[in-house]
């Protein structure tokens, strides 16, 4: 009978452990040395994202987008450009595009464990607040100029704290500004903003330094690129956290798996103690 009963104790723990894997991914930003893009060179370049239409990376100088079509025939084939999709793409009406994950080899990330993650998620942080509090053109008031005030302050109090994991900032650019051409507030006697070099967004709020000032407009690639650091940053948030409170997460997310599994693991095992009563009674 032992053959038996471990061939079954097999399927058994075989089956709990196919119910409850999960394959961590992960996918690393592609780095370049230089990207050419018609007659402009960009050195040290890491890509954060492709589309049909546009490639959106970091360089040497700060953050920037291009058209696929305007790079190099090699360049084009490696990140997989298709004309006519692209064109299509481009005909369909503006909104949110959808993300295409960058094409071609990339290199392995750094890797963030505990010992790491407060400096990785501080790094991370301090070029948020870098990207979103950014200056704005500030002018000189005049009697003629026609503009917008608000009272009192820029903004409500508080802040929502975004999901780091999973929000994208793009939806949320509030920019109620565009048909205004000077705002200023009460906290800013004497000097205006132009009204379309600002925005508001609340998911990037919870990163405002400096509350009795707007904040500039932030471009596709300014916004890609501070989802991509939200994404470390909830990386290292994970990696903090204390062992019993990854354990309730992991139960909570994953339960329905577990009762799934605690089910099967009985059924299968139910076999096995029928027989090994009847051994007993038999005895």
């Amino acid at each position: 009978m032992k053959p038996f009963f471990e061939t079954l104790l097999h399927h058994a723990s075989f089956a709990l452990l196919s119910l409850l894997c999960i394959t961590p991914k992960c996918q690393a930003d592609e780095k370049l040395a230089v990207l050419r893009v018609g007659s402009d060179v960009y050195s040290n370049v890491t890509v954060t994202a492709v589309t049909a239409t546009d490639i959106y990376f970091t360089y040497n100088k700060g953050v920037f987008n291009a058209k696929l079509k305007n790079l190099d025939a090699t360049m084009q084939n490696h990140f997989h450009y298709d004309a006519a999709a692209s064109a299509l793409a481009a005909a369909k009406p503006a909104g949110v595009p959808a993300l295409a994950p960058a094409a071609g080899p990339s290199t392995t990330p750094t890797v963030i464990d505990r010992s790491n993650a407060q400096t990785v998620m501080d790094e991370s942080v301090s070029k948020v607040k870098a990207i979103i509090n950014q200056p704005v053109r500030q002018l000189p008031r005049t009697p003629e100029m026609q503009v917008s005030v608000y009272s009192p302050g820029w903004y409500h109090p508080g802040a929502i704290k975004p999901e780091f994991k999973t929000v994208d900032i793009r939806p949320t650019q509030s920019c109620l500004n565009d048909n205004n051409p000077y705002i200023t507030s009460d906290l800013n006697p004497g000097v205006v903003f132009a009204g379309p070099e600002t925005e508001f967004n609340s998911m990037t709020k919870y990163f405002y330094t400096d509350r009795a000032l707007p904040k500039k407009k932030l471009t596709e690639a300014e916004m890609l690129e501070i989802n991509r650091l939200y994404r470390i940053i909830g990386d290292c948030e994970e990696k903090l956290k204390a062992p019993t409170v990854l354990a309730m997460d992991f139960i909570t997310q994953y339960k329905n798996k577990l009762v799934i599994a605690a089910i099967a693991l009985g059924l299968l095992l139910l076999p096995l103690r029928m027989l090994m009563s009847r051994r007993a009674c038999a005895e």
